[in-house]
């Protein structure tokens, strides 16, 4: 699933101790529900198909009562379950309600550089990991390309690998 719902973190307070208000506003697109929706009956189906009938006893799961399109989407909303790969929540860009630019720079902080998984513009469609890995690839690539044209003298022309 490629959720296209939006949402938000923001500072909890000045104090750089406290925590930050999450809302992750899932399923506010109707796609989203759309597609809980379907992935739900789909694995209800699953379920009937008559090679698994010796092995299920009865439907524990979403439940007999859960049957209309919004029973699906109220059992999907109090039952489901983050992974817990937030992605996105820093966009990247170069237009002014962007927060780091291309170059991963933190717009309005000198010096500091986002470089996780929340400059993605969507979630991708596996293991956040691999992809985080290559914004940090592509970050060292733009910090030792900005050292080599500021300061040349201190920057060997190849780098050791």
């Amino acid at each position: 699933m490629r959720p296209r719902s939006r949402g938000t973190v923001r500072l909890g307070s000045a104090d750089p101790k406290a925590a930050p208000l999450i809302d992750p506003n899932y399923w506010a697109d109707p796609h989203d529900r759309e597609m809980s929706i379907r992935g739900l009956k789909l694995a209800r189906e699953m379920m009937r198909q008559a090679a698994l009938k010796p092995y299920v006893l009865a439907e524990r799961l979403p439940g007999p009562g859960v049957q209309t399109d919004q029973d699906h989407v109220d059992y999907a909303c109090s039952h489901a379950k983050t992974d817990h790969h937030p992605a996105g929540t820093c966009r990247m860009g170069s237009d002014k309600d962007a927060v780091v630019d291309p170059q991963l720079r933190f717009n309005g902080i000198d010096g500091l550089r986002v470089v996780d998984a929340s400059i993605m513009p969507r979630v991708v469609s596996s293991n956040t990991n691999a992809a985080t890995i290559m914004i940090a690839e592509k970050a060292a690539d733009l910090i030792r390309d900005m050292i080599r044209e500021r300061m040349p003298e201190r920057m060997p022309e190849r780098m050791p690998t």
